[in-house]
């Protein structure tokens, strides 16, 4: 199947929870799936109550507030929940308890609610909990940019504050799911590539930016690479995929048969295909011109440096779900 094939939802999902709503991924998804999916009833939340999308609802809540959360589930049956907030890597590189609060606490106490609601539930059914993971769980020798990973048989080593939160969040997921408590589905996410929207805090961030604000007629920075004939600019492997793809896949995710896990497992490394920074430029120079690759300055950064040397070149995606994610 087709990651744009229309998949069937589980009967039981009628109302879907999407936190970090107010962000770019967590927008587009819902938009998706409510075009999708018109009966669908969305609840869209992020710190600042997101802009409505159609006829769904949007509240603020800080997630690792367990009132605020409470309000969530107050006077409405949570079917399934998109997990998207998150401080972004850089961010929670340089904050680090602002970060720990977010990528870890939040999920805890959004689990314990999502575990709650699955307990008074009467039809038997548990609150699907989809995650979105990231790359950044790897790390070590086994990790380097020239490293194929294989998810079977490549240990989590994560070498970032960002990295270790989204391990940690694994296990959790699992854990619950392996309870009973939740049905739990994890993604490994490629680089999103183009962003729109502003930079972010994001290590990755300068992937979009090196496209977007050039073609836009603004200035960016290129942060691995001292000029465009540095040697970094061919050795700095980027996994991605393009964001309709992403969202596609995502979506996906609600609709993902649980008998495919294996029971030692929920996570799955969605697909997406490697480049390195200087097919970036030359995209551009063939979409753009030379005016747009003039806009691309280029300063070794070495804290995003630090980041993208654990980036492995090539990933392999979980075999079970091939035919139903595409790169």
């Amino acid at each position: 199947m087709s990651a744009h094939t229309i998949a069937t939802l589980p009967a039981h999902i009628s109302t879907l929870l999407v936190t970090g709503a107010g962000g770019y991924v967590g927008r587009e998804v819902a938009s998706l799936l409510l075009a999708r999916y018109p009966t669908l009833k969305l609840v869209l939340t992020d710190v600042r109550a997101p802009e409505p999308i159609g006829s769904s609802e949007s509240i603020a809540a800080d997630l690792s507030e367990e009132t605020d959360v409470a309000k969530l589930f107050s006077g409405r049956t949570i079917d399934a929940i998109l997990a998207f907030h998150g401080i972004m890597s850089g961010g929670s590189e340089a904050e680090f308890d602002l970060g720990y609060k977010v990528n870890i606490d939040a999920h805890r106490v959004l689990l314990n609610a999502a575990r709650k609601e699955t307990l008074t539930r009467k039809d038997g059914n548990k609150v699907v909990y989809v995650y979105t993971s990231s790359q950044a769980v790897y790390g070590g020798d086994k990790c380097l940019p020239e490293a194929f990973v294989d998810p079977s048989v490549t240990p989590l080593f994560p070498e970032s504050s960002y990295g270790t939160a989204k391990a940690i969040v694994e296990l959790y997921v699992f854990d619950y799911t392996r309870k009973g408590f939740v049905d739990g589905r994890i993604l490994r996410l490629p680089t999103v590539a183009v962003r729109a929207g502003l930079p972010s805090s994001a290590a990755s961030s300068f992937i979009s930016g090196m496209i977007r604000e050039p073609l836009m007629g603004k200035p960016s920075e290129c942060p691995v690479a001292s000029s465009f004939s540095d040697p970094e600019m061919s050795s700095v492997p980027i996994y991605l995929s393009r964001a309709s793809t992403v969202f596609a896949n995502i979506a996906y995710a609600l609709a993902m048969p649980a008998a495919k896990f294996p029971s030692y497992s929920r996570t799955v490394n969605v697909p997406g295909i490697t480049i390195v920074p200087r097919q970036i430029v030359e995209a551009l120079a063939e979409i753009g011109g030379q005016d747009a690759v003039g806009l691309i300055t280029y300063k070794r950064d070495p804290a995003v440096i630090a980041i993208t040397s654990t980036w492995p070149g090539f990933l392999e995606a979980v075999r079970d779900f091939k035919d139903s994610l595409k790169a």
